[in-house]
């Protein structure tokens, strides 16, 4: 059985000799306090209290599609910032930094990483391990960058037969580029124009 009713943060939800503290509350001083605005969960077999939040933190999971900025590219891998999951429009808790090894880049050999991904390139990758880092994979046709500047005049670079093309510079970049590049709205992404 359980009883539900919509608590704040700092309500008095039980007493500590009664019930147990568990997700969403805690304990000080022999009363369990909610530590969220949601609704609270009593379990009256087990003799524990919890807050399921109204609207939940997102947290990372293995196999989540995830949005990233390549930060920096390294000899064996691409360093990148989680900027958000694909389908949530809420920011992701915890940490968010995460590698792709230079293996999972690329169903094809990849010799350099450095011609796969450059610094500041969103990338749509998939999560393959959360703890104790996260490890991310671009391996499939769906992953890859979404959106690249021109490495010389930071210019967006667009799809052509040949690959990504710099219309200001003239000059073609090799990227290991997902099904839909340039059709993935960045604003809602990472919040930057």
């Amino acid at each position: 059985m359980s009883d539900k009713k919509k608590v704040l943060p700092g309500d008095e939800v039980a007493v500590a000799e009664e019930y147990l503290p568990a997700e969403g509350t805690y304990e000080e001083g022999g009363i369990v306090y909610s530590a969220l605005t949601g609704e609270l969960k009593v379990n009256e077999d087990e003799k524990f209290v919890s807050v399921e939040a109204e609207n939940p933190m997102v947290s990372l999971a293995v196999g989540d599609s995830v949005f990233c900025e390549v930060t920096d590219v390294r000899a064996s891998m691409a360093i990148c910032d989680v900027v958000a999951v694909e389908g949530r429009s809420r920011n992701i808790t915890g940490d968010t930094n995460g590698t792709i090894h230079i293996s999972k880049i690329s169903q094809d050999y990849v010799q350099d990483v450095g011609r796969e991904y450059r610094p500041s390139d969103i990338i749509r990758a998939k999560v393959m391990q959360v703890k104790p880092s996260i490890q991310l994979n671009t391996a499939h046709p769906h992953f890859g960058a979404v959106k690249s500047l021109c490495r010389v005049c930071r210019a967006p670079l667009r799809r052509t037969e040949r690959g990504l093309y710099c219309d200001h510079c003239e000059e073609h970049e090799p990227r290991k580029i997902a099904d839909d590049y340039g059709f993935v709205e960045t604003i809602l992404l990472t919040g930057k124009e």
